[in-house]
Parts: structure tokens; sequence; C-alpha cells
């Protein structure tokens, strides 16, 4: 009777291990709980405000509708959302075998914006093919993807993190980077430019390679200075308006200041939610890249608070599927995607508080327009897929 019964037991031990395996199966094959959430969230506000900051713009322009941006701006998020969806689908492998292709129709793209390209404020920036978009924002995604191939490739790795190495990525990068500076797109240079050498230390680059691109870089940036090519006086104009804001408040220092009334008047909780005053013309654009704040006039400290924390875990979760990811192509992916958040997210902090000199920063999943949520969101769709092949606790 005692074999019978160890016989029992074994076989009961052994369907609790296969059951127990499939559920860890199934429960480590899912996409990140936690930054579907933080996604969700954070585009679900991000709507919110565009709509509260926009409506007295769109109200008071030709559409006559305080709904006009905001109508828009869910058209955008839809599209996104379906395109975040089809690529979490895409298995990320996939993607790797169409990196160099895609970086260098990127470029393309950017050649094209200089031949026909649509000037709107002063600045060369949109494509019109059939529908208008700005093919910088696929740069950056197109950069992080060709650094991952490049780190991870066997055999061009192992020269990649070496001195004259940099030549391998930085001269095709480079040229991405002189397009964009010629547009003229400053702030995705610096974007592009801080996200590439977070990338390079995550590749493991050896020291004095940062000190040879310091110096290509450097030497590049007085060539297109020297040829006068591009008009760089209105960056003089924004570190005088950074070192002192009150300078000029009716001219140069009006945007800035008109943010910090808006910041100031906030307090601890907030107006409320569509109670701000700033959105009536008085702060120029309120729904793109100043749109913190109009966030924090309405919903407070506080409600920045609440922002800045789903931005942190979303970060949290996007170094922790780097960190598991199965592979270097993988790994260096997710961390350029969350590095490009996280770039983002404090420069614009940093714009719109007066930290830093203004330039274009928009507040990522916040911030209106067509072609950066897309973008962004097909971006996080790669994410997903990276997290649903990476084996750790997603919940």
């Amino acid at each position: 009777m005692i074999p019978s019964r160890n016989k029992k037991e074994s076989q009961s031990t052994s369907m609790e291990d296969v059951k127990r395996r499939v559920r860890e199966t199934i429960r480590y094959n899912q996409p990140d709980f936690w930054l579907i959430l933080s996604i969700v969230l954070l585009l679900g506000l991000g709507t919110m405000m565009v709509f509260s900051a926009s409506s007295a713009t769109a109200y008071s322009s030709s559409a006559g509708s305080a709904y006009a941006v905001l109508k828009d701006q869910l058209i955008n998020a839809v599209l996104g959302v379906i395109a975040m969806v089809i690529v979490s689908f895409i298995d990320y492998k996939v993607i790797a075998r169409f990196t160099v292709p895609f970086f260098i129709g990127c470029n393309v793209l950017l050649v094209l914006v200089q031949v026909m390209g649509l000037t709107i404020n002063y600045a060369k920036r949109w494509l019109k093919i059939g529908i208008t978009f700005q093919p910088s924002e696929f740069y950056k995604i197109a950069v992080i993807l060709f650094l991952a191939y490049v780190f991870s490739r066997p055999g061009l790795s192992y020269k990649a993190v070496r001195l004259m190495g940099v030549v391998i990525y930085m001269v095709p990068i480079g040229v991405g980077i002189l397009l964009l500076a010629l547009q003229p797109h400053i702030s995705c240079v610096m974007i592009i430019g801080l996200v590439m050498l977070a990338m390079m230390f995550a590749g493991r680059v050896k020291l004095p390679t940062y000190i040879l691109m310091g110096g290509g870089v450097a030497l590049l940036a007085l060539i297109v200075f020297a040829s006068g090519m591009v008009d760089f006086s209105y960056i003089g104009e924004r570190f005088t308006t950074f070192l002192d804001p009150e300078h000029d408040t009716s001219g140069d220092s009006y945007q800035i200041m008109q943010s910090l009334y808006a910041i100031a008047s906030g307090g601890l909780f907030g107006k409320g939610f569509g109670q701000g005053v700033q959105k009536y013309l008085y702060l120029p654009e309120p729904y793109n890249d100043f749109i913190l704040s109009i966030l924090a006039e309405e919903l407070g400290f506080i409600g920045v608070l609440l922002v800045l924390g789903l931005f942190a875990l979303f970060i949290w979760r996007g170094f922790k599927i780097a960190r598991h990811a199965p592979d270097k192509f993988s790994s260096l992916t997710a961390f350029g995607i969350t590095m490009l958040i996280t770039v983002q997210v404090l420069m614009n902090v940093a714009v719109v508080t007066s930290s830093m000199p203004v330039t274009g920063i928009s507040l990522p999943f916040f911030s209106y327009g067509g072609t950066s949520l897309v973008i962004l969101l097909a971006g996080m769709g790669i994410l997903l897929n990276i997290s649903k092949q990476s084996h750790y606790d997603k919940f």
C-alpha cells in the first residue's frame, strides 16, 4: 500500500508542477501590465489636458469650435493606439532585419524636407505626401534602432566600441543631424544627441571615443555656423531670455513669463480642471510644448506630481524590460526608447520652468501633434513586444 500511495503523491506533485509551469508561461509571456497602465493613464490625462488647454484657442480661431483641436488629437490617439497594437504583435527580430533600410529611408525623408518641405513658423520641418508629417519623429526611432543594430551585431559591435569605430555610426547619423540642423530643429538634435550618448554608454563604448566624437561634433557645428547656412541668431536671444526672463516681457520673454505665471498661480491643488486663465490667449499655443504649465495651473503641484509619478512608473518599467530583454538588440532598443521619453520629459519640464533656454520640446503623451503621437505609440508597441518575450514578473 505504501508504494501505491507514494506513486499517487508523485503523480499529484507532477501535475502541480505542470500547472505551475503553465501559469508561469502564461504570466511571463504577457506584455508588461504596469507599462500598459502608465501608457493608458498618460494618454488619457494628456488628451484631457489637450482639450482644456486648446478650447479657448480653438474657439477663437476660424474653426469656431472649442472641440476642433480635441477632435484632431482623438484621431491621432486612435491611430497611434492602432499602430501600437499592430507593432506589439510584430516580432522585434523582424524589425531588426529592416533596421538599416528604415534608417536610410528616414534620411531620404530628411533630404526631401530640404527639397520640398513645408515652412511653418520659420521652420522647414514638414513634408506633405498625401498627409502632412514630420520626418524628424521617424528619425528619432530610426537612430535608436540603428544604434541597437550596430552595438548588437556580431563582428560589427566589436569594432563599434573602439576608438575609430565611432565612424561606423557617427557618419550616417551625423548626416541626419546636419539635415535636422538645417531645418532648423535644434531641439531634435539635442534629444538625439543625448539618447545616442546614453546608448553608447550602454553599448560599452570606450572613453576616447567620446572625446573623438566631441571633436567631430564641434567641428561640424563650426562649419555650419561659419557657412551661414542656418541663422542661429534666435539661439542667442533665447539664452538672453533664459538668463534674464524679465528683460523683455512683451517680446522674447513673453512666453516663458506667461508659463511661470501659470505655474505659480496653480498653487498646491490648482484652480480646477478647465478653470485656468493663461490658456485664454495669454500663453501662445498652450496645448503644445507648454501644456505642462496649464496642467500646473489647473491641477496644481499635486497634479504635476501625479503626472511625473506616472512617467516615473513608465521609465522604471522600460528600464526593467531593457534589463530582462532576451538579447542585446532588444535590450538596447528598449533602453533607447525609454531614454527618449526620459530625455523629452526632463527637457520639457526644464523649459516650462525656465531651468533651460526655451526650445521646442513636446511632452510625450500630452503635447498636441499628429506625427509625434502616432510614432510615439508605435514605439510603445516595440517596447511591449520586447516585454512579451522577456522573462520576468509582469504584474
